[in-house]
């Protein structure tokens, strides 16, 4: 017989082994047990849905769940992500995705589906996000001390630095390894970047994933390309056009080409962030 029911938390070694083997071999299962348990939401109603024919688990769709200060409000949100369903119950699967979303109060971001995964959630009334990407050149500059202007790398230091909701951004994100984190700007007006070094057209690249105050970046994105340059050997810097209030000198427009989509019936596209998600609890 076939069952949709919550993940619980006994049940994660057993879905871990499940993605491991079925979706992503390149991911260890405590990996994917670890990406479903960071502490980022008071109320966690589970870890996603999952099938199972007969006590056989044949599928699931993990959910991480997290409470996000967007605009000086608390927003819950819910990110379904790596839905995996064995080829013999294909038919049965979307019963996962549909227990996800039918809870309540949430607002829900997908940001890794493939183009036939993208097409079932349009036709659950998702939206695709802004998908313009800028590209800029990391270079140094003169004045990266003056006028009270810094730039700091240092964890410890970094939070004396942060005020309000961002500091619990940082704190949350800080311990995941994958993730580089600055703090630049003026006493004034600080912003935290969170980024990845990739690669792209062979050069070294950061990735930017969060910018908690695209106004600093504007005034004082010298000292982050500074940064980025000198002390990451980062050539070039990529970021989403919907974090940014003004475009880098020198940016290159393109196209993000991995869909990214939301169910929300209030947020704007720059309130909803890359963290909070797969896209920072994997190394993705």
């Amino acid at each position: 017989m076939l069952v949709t029911r919550p993940i619980e938390a006994s049940e994660l070694p057993e879905v871990g082994r499940f993605l491991h083997r079925n979706l992503k071999a390149r991911v260890q299962p405590d990996q994917w047990i670890s990406s479903l348990t960071h502490s980022w939401s008071a109320v966690r109603p589970n870890f996603g849905m999952q099938l199972r024919d007969n006590d056989m688990l044949v599928g699931v769709c993990c959910a991480i769940y997290s409470d996000q200060m967007i605009d000086g409000k608390v927003e819950r949100f819910c990110n379904p992500h790596s839905w995996c369903v064995l080829p013999s119950h294909r038919s049965s699967g979307i019963g996962v995705v549909l227990s996800i979303l039918k809870q309540r109060g949430y607002h829900f971001t997908m940001f890794t589906p493939n183009a036939k995964v993208t097409q079932i959630f349009l036709g659950l009334r998702f939206r695709l996000l802004d998908d313009r990407l800028l590209y800029f050149p990391n270079f140094p500059s003169f004045s990266t001390r003056r006028n009270g202007r810094f730039i700091e790398t240092d964890p410890g230091r970094i939070e004396e630095h942060l005020t309000g909701p961002v500091v619990r951004d940082f704190a949350l994100h800080r311990s995941i390894p994958w993730l580089r984190f600055v703090a630049f700007g003026s006493h004034e007006e600080v912003c935290l970047a969170i980024y990845k070094a990739v690669r792209w057209k062979k050069l070294a690249c950061a990735r930017i994933i969060h910018i908690s105050n695209p106004g600093a970046l504007s005034r004082h994105g010298h000292l982050l390309r500074h940064h980025l340059a000198v002390d990451e050997g980062l050539l070039v810097s990529q970021i989403e056009t919907r974090f940014v209030e003004t475009a880098p000198p020198f940016s290159h427009r393109t196209i993000r080409m991995q869909p990214k989509l939301v169910l929300t019936k209030t947020l704007e596209d720059r309130q909803v962030l890359d963290t909070y998600s797969e896209l920072v609890a994997l190394d993705i």
